[in-house]
């Protein structure tokens, strides 16, 4: 479940948690474990050259406009052009 804290709820939270440590947070006495979340696909693909290649050449191919249709795709496999 995701919960937004704004104003000084948030800054007051912010002084509570470091960015790359877990923090229990002790609430009228019941504790809870606070973990920053991690982008494991941004991990993945910084830690994979090919994969950046390709993730690179498709936003190229995105920015030129260069895109295909899925039925347009089916249809250069089922011709074998694929």
């Amino acid at each position: 479940m995701l919960r937004k804290l704004e104003g000084l709820n948030a800054e007051l939270f912010k002084t509570w948690v470091q960015e790359d440590d877990s923090t229990i947070v002790d609430i009228e006495g019941k504790h809870y474990l606070v973990k920053p979340l991690h982008n494991i696909v941004q991990e993945e693909i910084e830690s994979d050259e090919e994969l950046k290649m390709l993730i690179k050449q498709a936003k190229m191919d995105i920015a030129g406009n260069k895109t295909y249709t899925t039925e347009e795709i089916l249809e250069a496999i089922e011709k074998g052009d694929l």
